[in-house]
């Protein structure tokens, strides 16, 4: 009996996982599978410990602040409270995962990676359907001539795919890569779904995600093998991307949109009416208001959003949201570091999940991340792995889950 449940607590977390690669309805397939989950979950297949205390307090304060804030709305209270309720949402996924993650980290994290690489194949295959607009499906999947496909935006779908590529390049890497020909089609794939959603965010993200990733991983590693190893396959990584950016640009249609998008101010961008000068004169006005604006109270004042995770931390969710959210990521980077610099089983998943959550932490600042899907689950991955690994010193480098240890 034991063995068929872990067996369903495995399918409905990959199930769950899968289906964020369809989030363009609401709500989506991930909101009702991941009530499912945690059901099924509840019953031993997570594990709450005291380090992952720091990521369910700030998240808590954080909104806490936020409807704290959503009270001074008026006109579109109910929105207003909806958009924090998503907020509060989000946040337990993350604690959700970091409890299962916990739990067994060289169980769960396969269940996961498996899962988010074939949802990022379909998700990418969708995107690219749309920008090619085969089958009439450019309008639906690629109305801004950007690759879409099921989600809301380009930008979210290609920090989607980042994480599934990172997790495929790092298996090429260490050389473990199960199926290398599949394996290798597979990020193809998804490397052609980032590049068609023309997000420069996303971009940068990817290309990030690989230094840190190839970095960080020749710096703890003792093999001077994989060191080797690891140059090598950066170099002609590096130079497979050269090549496949030069095909694609070799079409028309692909070259002028990465011409416009490569530059590296947009005109919404610049102007005393563009993106930063309204983050700038926010500043001020947010210092004399302890609920900030409210959500979409920034939108409202000075015609759209913030496109700064940090500032609508303080607009959308006052002062105490504003100083939570801070000291959230502050110590998830740390909680991250940590789980690297200890040598367990799953340190490579900790470099692999690290990686893209420090860049899409950095992104923060050209973007809104706070309803993200895929930000909550490498935190709350983040966190897991971080708490597997205490556990894991402190027993003095022997693993057992918690619940049978």
């Amino acid at each position: 009996m034991h063995a068929t449940l872990e067996q369903l607590q495995r399918l409905f977390l990959w199930l769950f996982v899968f289906s964020g690669w369809l989030v363009i309805i609401e709500p989506a397939p991930y909101e009702v599978l991941f009530v499912i989950t945690l059901l099924v979950h509840l019953s031993g297949g997570m594990v709450a410990t005291v380090f992952s205390a720091p990521l369910i307090v700030f998240a808590t304060l954080y909104n806490i602040g936020g409807f704290l804030s959503a009270m001074q709305v008026v006109e579109n209270a109910s929105r207003a409270f909806t958009f924090v309720i998503v907020s509060t949402y989000m946040a337990v996924t993350a604690v959700f995962f970091s409890m299962v993650v916990a739990k067994d980290p060289m169980r769960v994290i396969p269940v996961i990676r498996n899962a988010w690489i074939v949802a990022a194949v379909i998700a990418s295959i969708n995107g690219m359907i749309g920008y090619f607009d085969i089958a009439g499906m450019g309008d639906v999947w690629a109305p801004i001539q950007r690759a879409q496909g099921t989600f809301k935006d380009p930008n979210v779908l290609s920090t989607f795919l980042v994480t599934p590529a990172i997790l495929l390049i790092q298996g090429f890497m260490l050389g473990n890569q199960k199926r290398p020909i599949l394996s290798a089609l597979a990020l193809l794939i998804i490397l052609a779904g980032i590049f068609l959603a023309f997000s420069r965010g996303a971009w940068a993200v990817t290309a990030g995600s690989v230094i840190i990733l190839a970095g960080v991983t020749f710096m703890v590693t003792p093999h001077a093998g994989l060191r080797a190893r690891i140059i090598l396959l950066t170099i002609a990584g590096f130079l497979a991307a050269a090549a496949l950016l030069a095909f694609l640009l070799s079409f028309a249609s692909i070259r002028n949109m990465f011409m416009e998008r490569f530059a590296l101010l947009q005109p919404y961008d610049a102007g005393e009416t563009g993106r930063f000068a309204n983050q700038m004169r926010s500043l001020p006005m947010l210092l004399t208001r302890p609920n900030g604006f409210g959500p979409f109270g920034f939108a409202a004042i000075f015609g759209e959003d913030p496109h700064n995770v940090y500032i609508n931390a303080f607009s959308a969710y006052g002062w105490l949201g504003g100083l939570s959210y801070i000291l959230l990521i502050v110590s998830t980077l740390h909680a991250g570091l940590r789980a690297i610099l200890t040598e367990t089983p799953w340190r490579d998943y900790a470099i692999a999940f690290h990686a893209p959550l420090v860049m899409l932490i950095l992104q923060g600042l050209q973007i809104d991340t706070d309803h993200w899907r895929h930000f909550y689950i490498l935190t709350g991955v983040t966190w897991g792995l971080f708490a597997a690994s205490e556990m894991y010193r402190l027993r003095g480098g022997r693993w057992a889950s918690p619940s049978t240890a």
